[in-house]
């Protein structure tokens, strides 16, 4: 009688063991990922404040409304798609910055240097550009290259040679 009991009892262990297996195994694999994903993002991530050092930074779709990024360095950084509606980029370097259908609506772009900026599709309605906003070579919403810095000189901007395209 002992021997049935202890070859039960052992029996029990064992499917205890087979039935929690693959739960701990599903656990480990979940916290292998979620380490690998927090690396990514610290190489990757940037303090979104004011006088920024971002240039690079992949903020494609991000939910920036009304964030002051005064002085910030944006050069070359993805923010496709992103809400930008009443940022504060006054000062701001977003050269070859990837824009394209940003939401920039409100958002003020005075003294801000967007050279080269690819802005296709982007909302600028109720944007805040002035004359000291340097956007020479940036690409417009309706896909068109500004030849001069001002946007008050960038009232017939030139379209994009068939070689050369903006940015992807």
């Amino acid at each position: 009688m002992k021997w049935m009991l202890r070859s039960l009892v052992g029996l029990l262990a064992f499917a205890t063991f087979i039935a929690v297996w693959p739960q701990a195994q599903t656990q480990a694999q979940v916290q292998t990922q979620a380490r690998v994903q927090t690396q990514a993002q610290a190489q990757t991530a940037c303090r979104l404040q004011r006088e920024a050092k971002c240039a690079g930074a992949d903020l494609e779709g991000r939910d920036l409304r009304g964030v002051n990024l005064r002085g910030a360095d944006l050069k070359g950084a993805r923010l496709r798609g992103a809400n930008l509606a009443g940022a504060d980029l006054g000062g701001a370097d977003l050269s070859d910055a990837d824009l394209r259908f940003a939401n920039l609506g409100g958002a003020a772009l005075f003294s801000t240097k967007m050279v080269n900026a690819d802005l296709t599709g982007a909302g600028l309605r109720y944007a805040d550009l002035r004359s000291d906003t340097d956007i020479s070579g940036a690409v417009m919403p309706d896909g068109k290259r500004c030849q001069t810095p001002s946007i008050g000189e960038c009232k017939n901007p030139a379209p994009v040679p068939p070689g050369r395209q903006p940015l992807r």
